[in-house]
Order: structure tokens, then sequence, then C-alpha cells
């Protein structure tokens, strides 16, 4: 069985950490891969696991709107490649890891069965309700993606949506200690660390962290606090100017420790006490299941998909709208409380281990892939 992968994104976001990982793995369920995406560092990371991999123009469509000629323009050129790569390949099915790349994929062949993995909770509504109509199979990455794609996908799709929760490798968590990932701050392993992890992208409200900074800071002088994450495509300059302002007005510039160059969260998690995580909206939160598997304990806002991660109070703490000063109410409890942040980190651990891991996500995938097979063999629509 062959399944061609598709992205139209070159660097390494969530989605992209995503579909390397499981690329990796659906070899060990029976699973030949072939992938079709930008070079750049994905392209690259794929090819240095010796999956064959196919060159594509990245498309990036911009949150500033869907009509972009620059996007819609791309997006009616790419399928030609993708038809070409098809050929090429002819695999038994294609894996859009997105929207644009479902849209680049959905005009070649329509004898192989299409999968739209849905990993987004911000959807341009009528291209989405007319993508699902094209598509064999919708992977929704969270329960709270499955939730909303029921809310705005007609009735006649919804049995074709299945729940497939993000997973993550556990060794990663393991391979970096905590005395090697502190170097990276220049810290000694007795200084107290909280940190934040996420693309410098509005919506994961940095803002919030540092407000909850300025308050930790304010009982707690000895806390450092560390932000990690990338202006990924260099459209949010201006966040991340607005972010240092407020780090300098809040009086945090000494014991503030940016890091943007980083491209894996899991070798610097280990330097953690905790893990504040105040995106609102967030689809699935695949950094909360890195910082548990390396026992690091998670605070985040009671929203999206983190409410599926983390059950309350047991493996991790969620805060309602992600308020701030609650944020570091509930930090400095943890900080001043090591056995209760000690049985966090443990059930945290426990709990990625059984539910969120690369392999579980692989025999689930698979297990779609031959329903799809079986259905097209024998000309049943299988919903």
């Amino acid at each position: 069985m062959r399944v061609l992968w598709v992205d139209l994104i070159s660097e390494l976001g969530g989605a992209q950490y995503s579909l390397l990982e499981v690329c990796g793995g659906l070899a060990a369920c029976g699973v030949e891969v072939v992938a079709a995406v930008p070079q750049g560092p994905l392209f690259d990371r794929l090819s240095s696991k010796g999956i064959p991999v196919f060159p594509v123009s990245p498309v990036r469509a911009s949150r500033r709107g869907w009509g972009l000629f620059s996007t819609a323009a791309k997006l009616m050129r790419a399928p030609s490649t993708v038809c070409q790569i098809i050929r090429a390949v002819k695999p038994d099915i294609i894996h859009a890891n997105s929207l644009p790349a479902f849209l680049a994929s959905r005009k070649t062949f329509s004898h192989i069965p299409l999968v739209w993995h849905v990993r987004d909770l911000r959807l341009p509504v009528v291209i989405a309700r007319d993508a699902a109509k094209k598509a064999s199979r919708i992977i929704a990455a969270s329960e709270a993606i499955d939730e909303y794609l029921v809310e705005i996908l007609s009735p006649r799709i919804l049995g074709r949506i299945r729940v497939v929760r993000n997973g993550i490798d556990p060794a990663c968590a393991a391979s970096v200690s905590r005395a090697a990932a502190r170097q990276r701050f220049g810290l000694p392993a007795e200084v107290p660390v909280v940190g934040m992890v996420a693309h410098l992208i509005p919506w994961k409200r940095h803002d919030a962290f540092v407000m909850a900074a300025a308050e930790i800071r304010r009982q707690r002088p000895d806390v450092h606090f560390a932000l990690v994450g990338r202006n990924l495509f260099n459209e949010h300059a201006r966040w991340a100017g607005q972010l240092e302002k407020m780090v300098d007005q809040a009086g945090l510039a000494d014991v503030f420790h940016w890091i943007t160059s980083s491209d894996d969260a899991a070798q610097i998690l280990p330097a953690f006490d905790v893990l504040l995580h105040p995106a609102l909206g967030e689809p699935f939160g695949r950094v909360l299941c890195e910082a548990m598997a390396a026992s690091v304990p998670v605070i985040a806002a009671e929203s999206g998909g983190p409410c599926t991660i983390i059950e309350q109070g047991v493996s991790g703490i969620l805060v309602r709208g992600g308020e701030p000063l609650r944020m570091a109410e509930e930090t400095l409890g943890l900080l001043a409380d090591p056995a209760r942040a000690a049985a966090l980190a443990v059930a945290g651990r426990t709990r990625v281990l059984s539910q969120f891991t690369v392999a579980k996500v692989c025999e689930q995938l698979a297990k779609e892939y031959r329903a799809l097979i079986a259905a097209t063999s024998t000309g049943l629509d299988d919903e």
C-alpha cells in the first residue's frame, strides 16, 4: 500500500512536525510513504529519513484573506505538478496535510481515494464545504476540530470524518537532560524557569504569558522566563517588537530569555519547571504533549485541543479564558509545592505515553487507509 502525502509548506510548524513523524512511522504498519512538499527544512528532514520526496511549489494561505491573487494563482498551478508526481508514484491513496494541499490534489485522479487532514479551527467555510464534498475521508486531529467540522460541514459529509489525535515520539523527550537543556539559558538547575513555546503569531497570546510573568516576578523575583518561538513566515515582526516592549515595560528584561532560532522544542522543554500555554482556540496543542512527555507540568487555557490533552487537576491545569493572573497564580502554586508539581508531571507523561503517541496515530491511519482501499475495490462508498 503506497500513500502520497502532500503539503505545500516548506517550514517546520506543528502540522509539518506531525507529518514528519507519521511518515517516518507508517512503514511499521505496512504503508509505503512518498511525499510531495516544497524544498526547504521539511523536504530535507523527510529525505534524511529515507522517504522519497518530490518538490512542489510552496503555497501559504494568508490569514489576511483567501482572496489574495498570489495564493489563488499558486493553487491554480499546483495541481499540474501534483498530477505529474501522481503519475510517477502511482499511489493507492493521496493524503493532503492541509486545506491548500487538498485543493492542489483534488483535481487529479478521481479513482484514487483522497484524504483531507484537518489541523485548523479557522477555515474559510465556503471553500471548506466545497472541499469536503471531494474528500474520501476527513481526518480531524482533535475532538475540538471534529466539533468545529460538525458545525460548518453538511450533515451528509459527517460520516466521512474520523478523529485521529495528533501524537508525538516519546523518545524525543527522553533524549535531552535537564542540565543540557539549561545550558541554552546559562542557568543553574536550582533557578526556577517558566516557559512558553509557540511561533510568534498573535493568536498564541504571548502577551498573556508576559502579563503572567510580570505577576509571578512580583511575588517570586528568583523566577526566570523563557519564550521560545520563531517568526516562522516573517509575517509578524511588529508583534515581536510589541512583545519586546512589553517585557521591558514590565521590568522583566533581566530574567527574560528569548530563543528564536530553535526548530525543535523537545530539546528545550526539559529546562522548564512549568510550561504555560495561554492560546485560545488552539486546534490541538502539540507542545503540551511534548512537555508532558518530558515530565514538565503544564498549565493551559481551557479552550480547544488542550481540553482533550489535559485531565483537569490530574495531568495538568486548565485555566478558563487563559486569564493571565489566574495562570500566574497556578504557576506560583506549583513552584511552591514541588510534590504536586511532580505528581502532575508523572500523570502527564503517563497520559501522553498511553494516548498521544505517533505509533498510535500510524495504526489508526493505516486502518483508515485499508478501509478506503477496500471500499474503492468493491465500488462502495465507505461512510
